[in-house]
């Protein structure tokens, strides 16, 4: 009987789960920028609290100018790098590189090629594009600004937020949705040690390989490796290319292995050790980020392992 109980209840819990995912997802789209946010703003606003620099106010403004100029200031230097290899690339290459040296590109398929890409282009920058464009960016203001003024808010009041919480249900759940936050932080901090070990290797092997500007290159692979599905391949696709143009064969094998390496090596890290910071076991630890990713992207990267552990808790109660 306490079986089918618990059973149950793990199956309401899902749905509350799938409902909560969905409703982040597609209605509140800050959630998961607030959570990392006040993360990363936390240790500065203790910090400057402790030694009672200023006020808890300009404490917590002075942490979030603080994290923003560091978000700034990697975008602003990533970004320079793309635009400047981008342009050199229209100055001095474009007239260099033909493209029936490709070997994946006959020379009778290269109209079809060109003649696709006029298409795609059409299509991409019309009317409908910049509309698009304007939507998106008001929506990504709007996101950045309820992010930006819900952190100072928890920074701020955080311990009168918990009290109203407490007054509104009870201490005991309370203490369990605090536990919850306190999963997601674990999880978060083995994704940001997971990137820091994968834009090392990806920087070794590019030295290793001979590829230039191998530093730059290493930090947007570690980047973009948070992305599901797209990740690091977006770096590695364009530089494969490249090689077969140079037909630097040895090259190519070495990135292909490269790539192979890293993404086998991400997953058995992340699996070990989300299951070692989490006690669960490794196998479902990766069926379950595995279906989370497949179902809700990045966002089921952390609500996925969060069940699990929830259903975990729920299962071996008394």
């Amino acid at each position: 009987m306490k079986f089918y109980k618990k059973l149950i209840e793990c199956i309401i819990l899902l749905l509350f789960f799938v409902v909560f995912t969905l409703f982040i997802k597609y209605y509140f789209k800050p959630f998961l920028s607030i959570v990392i946010l006040t993360i990363l703003c936390s240790p500065i606003y203790n910090l400057l609290s402790k030694h009672k620099v200023f006020g808890d106010r300009i404490n917590a403004v002075l942490s979030i100018i603080v994290i923003n100029v560091m978000i700034f200031l990697a975008i602003f230097l990533i970004g320079n790098f793309i635009a400047q290899k981008l342009n050199i690339y229209l100055q001095h290459y474009h007239n260099v590189l033909d493209i029936n040296k490709l070997p994946i590109i006959g020379e009778s398929n290269v109209n079809i090629l060109l003649n696709k890409i006029n298409v795609f282009v059409d299509k991409l920058f019309n009317a409908d594009f910049f509309k698009k464009s304007a939507v998106y960016t008001t929506d990504g203001i709007l996101t950045y600004f309820v992010s930006i003024m819900s952190v100072y808010f928890i920074l701020v009041d955080k311990y009168d937020i918990v009290n109203l919480a407490e007054k509104l249900f009870t201490k005991n759940k309370v203490h369990i949705l605090m536990k919850k936050f306190s999963d997601i932080k674990s999880l978060l901090r083995v994704e940001t040690f997971l990137v820091l070990i994968t834009t090392i290797q990806t920087i070794i092997g590019f030295f290793v390989l001979g590829i230039e500007d191998c530093f730059m290159l290493g930090i947007i692979c570690g980047i973009l490796d948070i992305l599901p599905y797209v990740g690091t391949i977006i770096i590695f696709i364009p530089l494969i290319i490249y090689k077969m143009y140079e037909k630097n064969y040895v090259t190519i094998f070495g990135l292909i292995a490269l790539y192979i390496f890293l993404q086998v090596s991400r997953q058995i890290m992340e699996t070990n050790f989300m299951s070692s910071k989490l006690k669960i076991h490794p196998l479902i630890i990766l069926i379950s980020v595995y279906i989370g990713i497949k179902a809700f992207g990045i966002i089921g990267l952390f609500i996925a392992p969060i069940y699990v552990i929830t259903a975990k808790e729920i299962i071996l109660s008394s």
